[in-house]
């Protein structure tokens, strides 16, 4: 993303939490979210992973794993 002062935001911390190794937060975008942040559950680091497998996934088959067949 560009912001308003033609600088390049590479990664946004807006939902970060981390306390004595678990995070209880519910933010992110819908595609990203692993299972634990849905179910409301205690989380890790492993979130982080799964939300960049996503990204891996749609870099390479050019859309999200869990988005409909049809418009």
């Amino acid at each position: 993303m560009i912001d308003a002062n033609d600088e390049v935001k590479l990664a946004d911390f807006g939902c970060s939490n981390y306390l004595e190794g678990v995070r209880h937060t519910y933010c992110g975008t819908p595609d990203y979210l692993a299972p634990e942040i849905i179910l409301g559950d205690p989380q890790n680091e492993k979130v982080d992973v799964w939300a960049l497998g996503i990204l891996l996934f749609e870099l390479v088959k050019g859309k999200a794993p869990f988005s409909p067949n049809t418009k």
